[in-house]
Formats: structure tokens, C-alpha cells, sequence
């Protein structure tokens, strides 16, 4: 019975250091040359998350989408998830010649030869592209571009 007793005790003190001395979470924002990712103990994050009150979407690589739509969502540069599509216009430069064909008001993207519609004009290197705005580009059956890193 003695023996029971101290077998208790020492397993409340253990219980008790656990719980004065909490285990820190192991997530941090890392990144390289080739962009940010979330880490998540030893892994990183993939999909949707949200971290500090802002969603942020990670390929399946864990890198971070930004400057981009992926879905109904636009991503703004940090990679936040935002409502607030910054307003964009036609470029016309020796590198980059989009040509606009609508009145945008702050949704613009950029529809390439390959019926792909981006963030940018020069995404992927395109060198024509058409602006229109975004709900322009669904309604004519464009498809967003979905590629790793999608600029």
C-alpha cells in the first residue's frame, strides 16, 4: 500500500510539471529562393489555414500562394486572402502587349492564348494577353490559373 502511494505521488508530480510547463508549438514562416512556407512541427502546411487571423492557401509542396487566384479567392501579395482586388490597368510595353476590351473597375486579369486568365500580364512569360475583369473571363468559360506559384 506504500509503494501504491508513492507510485501515486510521483505520478501526480509528474502530471503537475506537464502542466506548469506547456509544450511550445513548433510553427514558424520560413522561406527560400523559391518562396514562404508555414511550418508545422516537422512538416509544413498545405491547403487552407489560418494562421493569426488571416487564410493563406499552401501547395501541396507547402510553398505559399500569393498574387493570385486560386478558386473563387483572390491572394493578395503577403498571401493573404483578401476582398480587396487591387485595381489594375492595360499595359502596352515592347515585353508585355495586353489589350483592353472592357471598362475594368478593380478585378482585372489577364487571359492568355491558352485560355487561362492570371493576376498579371506577364505571368508565366506571356508576351499577349487580353485584360478584362475577372467575372468577364468566367463568364466567356476562362479558367484561372492553377500552377504552382501562379503570378
Amino acid at each position: 500500500m506504500n509503494n501504491f502511494k508513492r507510485l501515486l505521488a510521483s505520478f501526480i508530480a509528474v502530471l503537475s510539471l506537464i502542466a506548469i510547463n506547456p509544450i511550445a508549438a513548433n510553427a514558424e514562416w520560413k522561406s527560400n529562393t523559391t518562396g514562404w512556407w508555414y511550418t508545422e512541427g516537422s512538416s509544413w502546411a498545405t491547403g487552407w489555414r489560418n494562421i493569426n487571423g488571416n487564410w493563406y492557401y499552401f501547395y501541396s509542396d507547402g510553398y505559399m500562394a500569393h498574387d493570385c487566384w486560386i478558386g473563387n479567392y483572390y491572394l493578395n501579395s503577403s498571401g493573404a486572402w483578401t476582398t480587396d482586388v487591387p485595381t489594375s490597368t492595360s499595359t502596352n510595353t515592347s515585353a508585355t502587349q495586353s489589350t483592353s476590351n472592357t471598362n475594368v473597375t478593380g478585378d482585372t486579369v489577364y487571359v492568355s492564348s491558352k485560355g487561362i486568365y492570371h493576376k498579371t500580364a506577364s505571368a508565366h512569360g506571356m508576351k499577349n494577353s487580353t485584360a478584362m475583369s475577372r467575372q468577364e473571363a468566367i463568364d466567356s468559360g476562362y479558367r484561372a490559373c492553377e500552377a504552382k506559384h501562379c503570378p
